[in-house]
């Protein structure tokens, strides 16, 4: 009776299991037909995460932070996540910025950046002056688009080796890439109308000015002095490959806030009180009050 309850038992399980699989393969081909769907509509990377995790970590030297519509700048120590619309300056200092595990950028010394936009879709940054270089891997998803912005030009980047100067003093703009991807460059005009586009090939470069009026990207040479610099990007994307962990909503903000209340509490610290005449007299006389009394006393 046992030996029959048991087979009874096992074949039970056995149907279940089989139904169950059925089921998910069911499921499966449910969820790949909606996949393949999404993909041919091209709107498959909107169901992905809308923007990139992008963290900014300070190396050496002084890097500051400004918060979007912010106006105090912060010392940064460490490492903070980003938002559209931060910037990064660095005076003597070097930072570098994450996007995932899939990109970095360094962000050179006396440099100011502005994070314009984390959407993958059209991720933006504004270089306002300075120098950065990056290593970003190249996009398998054609609707993920990123630009680099310069007073003088935009550049439109396809996962890439790259870096990007503008100078203030000179009005010079400078755009590289090394071993590998393209960078599209389209210069502004005054009016700030952007002309004709120029391809940068790998191991090119294009460097020109305002008012300039002929562009021709050539083989790399004075851009070839961030060379150094791509080589640790490539190895930092390596390690970011390995070593990148989700961090929490709540944690990010908490470190953020951390960072830039720390900042109002030391310009707090550091304003000068400020006393009107009244109080200087009052203090004037109080002092000559003891003078006196000490006088008498003698």
């Amino acid at each position: 009776m046992k030996r029959i309850f048991l087979f009874l038992w096992m074949s039970g399980l056995m149907l279940l299991s089989q139904g169950l699989r059925a089921q998910d393969v069911s499921q499966t081909e449910d969820y790949k037909a909606m996949l393949q769907e999404a993909m041919k509509s091209g709107k498959f990377s909107q169901n992905l995460a809308e923007n990139w995790d992008a963290r900014v970590k300070k190396i050496s030297g002084d890097v500051r932070v400004k918060a979007s519509g912010g106006e105090e700048w912060a010392a940064l120590d460490g490492e903070m996540s980003l938002d559209s619309g931060d910037y990064i300056k660095t005076a003597d200092g070097v930072a570098e910025v994450y996007l995932d595990d899939k990109g970095a950028i360094t962000v050179g010394r006396n440099t100011e950046l502005e994070i314009s936009s984390l959407s993958k879709g059209e991720s933006a940054f504004t270089l306002k002056f300075g120098n950065i270089t990056a290593k970003i891997q190249h996009f398998l998803d054609e609707n993920l688009k990123m630009q680099v912005r310069v007073p003088s030009a935009v550049c439109a980047v396809r996962g890439t080796e790259f870096a990007v100067e503008y100078s203030q003093l000179g009005k010079n703009t400078g755009v590289a890439v090394f071993d590998e991807g393209r960078v599209a460059v389209k210069p502004l005009a005054e009016s700030g109308q952007p002309q004709s586009e120029y391809l940068i090939e790998k191991n090119t470069e294009m460097i020109f000015t305002p008012d300039q009026k002929r562009f021709r990207p050539v083989p790399l040479s004075s851009m070839s002095r961030y060379r150094t610099k791509i080589i640790a990007m490539r190895a930092r994307v390596n390690i970011l490959r390995k070593s990148w962990k989700p961090v929490s909503d709540s944690k990010k903000a908490a470190i953020r806030d951390r960072i830039f209340k720390r900042s109002v509490i030391r310009r707090e610290i550091n304003t000068p009180v400020r006393v009107n005449k009244k109080g200087k007299r009052a203090k004037a006389k109080e002092s000559n009050r003891k003078r006196l009394n000490a006088t008498e006393s003698k």
